[in-house]
C-alpha cells in the first residue's frame, strides 16, 4: 500500500512542479486563470503536500509497522476452514 501511495505522490509532485513552472514561465497558456500569482501558490502548495506524503510513504516502506506482521502470524495459526455442511440457500431445510 505505501509502495503505491509512494508512486501516486511522486507523479502528483512532478505534476504540480509543471504546472508551478508553465504559470512562472508561460502563463499565457493556461487559460480561464484569473490570479496566476494565487494559482501558482496552489501548485507549489499541492506540491509540498505530495512531498510530505512521499516521504511519510518511502519511510513505511523501509520502516514496516511491527504490529501488523504478529497479527498475520498469529491469525495464520489458528485458521481453520468450516468443516459443516450449511443449509444456507437450501430449499430443503
Amino acid at each position: 500500500m505505501s509502495a503505491s501511495c509512494a508512486v501516486y505522490s511522486f507523479v502528483g509532485l512532478i505534476f504540480c512542479f509543471w504546472v508551478s513552472i508553465l504559470l512562472t514561465k508561460q502563463p499565457f497558456f493556461m487559460t480561464g486563470i484569473d490570479d496566476f500569482d494565487k494559482a501558482k501558490d496552489n501548485a507549489l502548495g499541492a506540491m509540498a503536500l505530495f512531498a510530505v506524503t512521499l516521504v511519510y510513504s518511502i519511510y513505511k516502506v523501509y520502516r514496516p509497522s511491527a504490529d501488523k506482521e504478529e497479527e498475520e502470524a498469529i491469525g495464520m495459526e489458528g485458521y481453520q476452514l468450516n468443516t459443516d455442511v450449511t443449509d444456507y440457500g437450501s430449499r430443503y431445510s
